[in-house]
């Protein structure tokens, strides 16, 4: 018997078969605004400067 036929005889479960869920995108809404997402980077920007700051501070007060 050929595998083709084997299978025919075989009983199915219930379940159809299973689609990949790799390429599925969740749809979600965006939650964070043009204005949120300026403010964030501005914040970290300005983080960055102060900790810049604090090191170039450091630097300054060691002797050489």
């Amino acid at each position: 018997m050929s595998i083709a036929s084997e299978a025919d005889k075989q009983p199915r479960s219930g379940r159809p078969p299973a689609t990949p869920q790799r390429f599925v995108r969740q749809t979600e809404p965006n939650t964070i605004t043009a204005s949120q997402a300026r403010a964030a980077r501005r914040r970290e920007a300005r983080r960055d400067e102060q900790a810049v700051a604090a090191w170039l501070r450091e630097l300054a007060g060691r002797p050489r």
